[in-house]
């Protein structure tokens, strides 16, 4: 079973362009990275494959003069003779060898017509441990993270994936429960592609509790290879609890009920961070571009996938009546599946902010960049009466343009606000935000 990724559309862009600079495939373990290499290397004629989690193939990266030379070794290594054109070269865990991030490099300057993608887990946290970098200017990173509900969809139902596709973004749609029923399974399952595969062929939430345990064990044992045992209790902690404060802005200072120090535990989530298992939403006050973020006020806390958050609470009976997603959790598994939709929109490295007032306890759950715009994001089912600091941030902010992510069916509606002024409001159903920059175009046109 083979679960169609956007990311794909991008390195078929790159194939087909000019620009031979190498990829830099980034992004956490287990979201299918080295998979998603291997299905695009269908579309050329030739393909070698390096994984430098093995000794021997690091070695080849060692005592070489030019470009030319480190491929003619390479496929001496590989007992192979084909030409450079329409070859891709895939360096897998290519974070095990700075020898090899400096060839990236010379594959590019002396190699015409070579493709070359590069892909490990790691890469941020051994390039800070280890003391190295990436040829400034020689490579394009691509990130990736887990499977959104679009990508989901797809495999699960693919008519239904189809419409959603053409789908109005300004209209309501009869399809509106069946959209969210699967909407609420993605939700539970979450988009770690193994897990995700267990459940599509067997329907079975049973099934892929042994692939959870298996992918949260794996980030638990990486924690020696991110830093030193003296600091591995830190990191070890951090991993174990980070899916419990899901949602929530939180403090370094004691986390998870712990004696830890701050400083100890904000070091542990920059390492977790740079390896795109966990991230941080950093709050501002900023009404406009660009975001000025206040670094001394709590973040918000995001796991790496809801799938994962879903086993590390241990829910059994999650979403079983097809309830709100903000009845569960304190309406926190809500937040943490829109901000994973959110960051699966882009390609770059993952960047969230919310909205917090100066003085007072206002709060947006997100703010997105969209032009030259900050649309604010809430995240709330129920009566836009309830949706108090989105007024107070619409009254201060110089565009009427807002969006109100729920259960609900799609609408827009055109609100006045105490001073007199209006806005729009488009509350989006869940199932709409892999379509968010569609959403956001129309929105930005309405006057």
């Amino acid at each position: 079973m083979k679960i169609n990724r956007h990311v794909e559309s991008k390195l078929m862009a790159w194939k087909n362009s000019d620009n031979r600079k190498p990829i830099i495939l980034r992004g956490a373990r287990q979201v299918g990275k080295t998979f998603i290499v291997e299905s695009f290397s269908k579309t050329f004629k030739n393909f070698i494959s390096l994984n430098l989690e093995r000794p021997r193939e690091r070695e080849l990266f060692k005592n070489y003069n030019t470009g030319n030379e480190l491929f003619e070794k390479i496929l001496l290594y590989k007992g192979i003779s084909v030409e450079e054109k329409d070859t891709l070269l895939f360096i897998d865990e290519i974070q095990n060898s700075a020898d090899a991030i400096a060839a990236l490099r010379f594959l590019y300057e002396d190699l015409d017509s070579l493709r070359v993608i590069a892909a490990g887990s790691l890469l941020e946290v051994f390039s800070k441990q280890e003391g190295f970098s990436f040829p400034v200017g020689r490579t394009k990173n691509l990130f990736m993270f887990p499977v959104n509900f679009q990508e989901y969809l797809g495999v699960k139902n693919p008519p239904l994936h189809k419409k959603l596709c053409e789908l109005d973004v300004t209209q309501r749609t009869e399809f509106h429960q069946i959209l969210m029923d699967h909407f609420y399974d993605y939700a539970y399952v979450g988009g770690m592609p193994e897990a995700l595969k267990i459940y599509l062929e067997t329907r079975s939430y049973s099934n892929m509790r042994e692939v959870y345990d298996s992918i949260y064990m794996g980030y638990l044992e990486d924690v020696e290879k991110y830093t030193s045992l003296a600091k591995a209790k830190y990191l070890s902690h951090t991993v174990d609890h980070a899916p419990l404060y899901a949602g929530e802005r939180i403090t370094y200072e004691k986390f998870g009920d712990s004696a830890f120090k701050s400083r100890e535990i904000k070091e542990a989530f920059d390492t977790l961070e740079r390896a795109l298992i966990v991230y941080r939403a950093r709050p501002t006050t900023s009404l406009r571009l660009p975001i000025m973020e206040k670094l001394r006020k709590a973040p918000k806390l995001f796991f790496l996938d809801t799938g994962l958050v879903n086993f590390r609470i241990g829910f059994k009976d999650f979403f079983k009546n097809r309830e709100s997603m903000s009845n569960f959790y304190q309406g926190r598994i809500a937040e943490q599946i829109t901000a994973q939709e959110i960051i699966s929109l882009e390609y770059e490295a993952p960047s969230l902010n919310f909205w917090i007032k100066d003085k007072g306890e206002a709060e947006i759950d997100f703010l997105f960049p969209f032009k030259d715009k900050l649309i604010p994001i809430e995240v709330k089912n129920g009566s836009v009466g309830k949706l108090k600091s989105l007024f107070i941030f619409m009254e201060r902010c110089d565009h009427p343009y807002a969006v109100r992510v729920y259960s609900g069916e799609n609408r827009i509606d055109r609100l006045q606000l105490p001073s007199g002024k209006s806005f729009y409001l488009h509350s989006l159903p869940y199932y709409y935000l892999p379509r968010l920059h569609d959403v956001l175009e129309n929105l930005t046109n309405m006057n």
